[in-house]
């Protein structure tokens, strides 16, 4: 009987996206890049920023309320190679291609520096929020990694497959339960100061 080669996304696929790398595990471990998307922005008052940050972030694909977002896609491959004694999991490669969508704001040299504090503040606090969401990512492609790993040797590749899919069942439940709790206890970025 041939090897089988398996490939699926284990967390919703929104896109993959080209970039710097982050982290690169090569066989040891998942391969993660990361790249940011940016919007630009060029309002020099308070209320008409504001209202130029919502219409641009809708034109940018996030959903209504949303000024940032962080885009994750993760893909398992791995071989299922039968053999004598049962069926084995081998050639495991873990991705996680994570893209940034951020605001850029571009004013003129004229705009006020209370403003450009208040800026700056909330472009950070953005930032750290939406790199929190990638953080949750590389855990889940590391514990994606390291549990397919360690699956031992199943009696038939069809076994071998079902632990492998229960495997990556559990991890997508974990990250998206984890997902959750952080977006909960930051208020979606809010309470880390997200807003202007």
């Amino acid at each position: 009987m041939a090897p089988r080669v398996v490939r699926c996304v284990a967390l919703a696929a929104l896109f993959a996206a080209a970039g710097s790398s982050y982290a690169d595990g090569g066989e040891a471990g998942p391969t993660i890049t990361e790249a940011r998307r940016y919007y630009v922005l060029d309002a020099t008052q308070l209320a008409a920023l504001r209202l130029q940050l919502a219409e641009k972030a809708l034109a940018a694909g996030l959903v209504r309320g949303a000024i940032g977002r962080a885009r994750q896609d993760v893909e398992v491959r791995y071989r299922l190679d039968p053999g004598p004694v049962g069926c084995r999991l081998s050639e495991l490669a873990v991705r996680v291609d994570v893209t940034l969508d951020l605001p850029a704001w571009q004013p003129e040299a004229k705009t006020r520096r209370p403003l450009r504090a208040r800026w700056a503040r909330m472009i950070a606090a953005l930032t750290f929020h939406e790199e929190g969401h990638r953080d949750n990512a590389v855990w889940a492609a590391n514990q994606l990694h390291a549990g397919l790993a360690a699956l031992g040797p199943a009696v038939d590749c069809d076994a071998m497959g079902k632990q492998a899919q229960r495997a990556m069942f559990r991890v997508k439940l974990r990250f998206q339960l984890r997902e959750q709790a952080y977006d909960r206890r930051t208020g979606h970025g809010v309470s880390q100061g997200s807003v202007l």
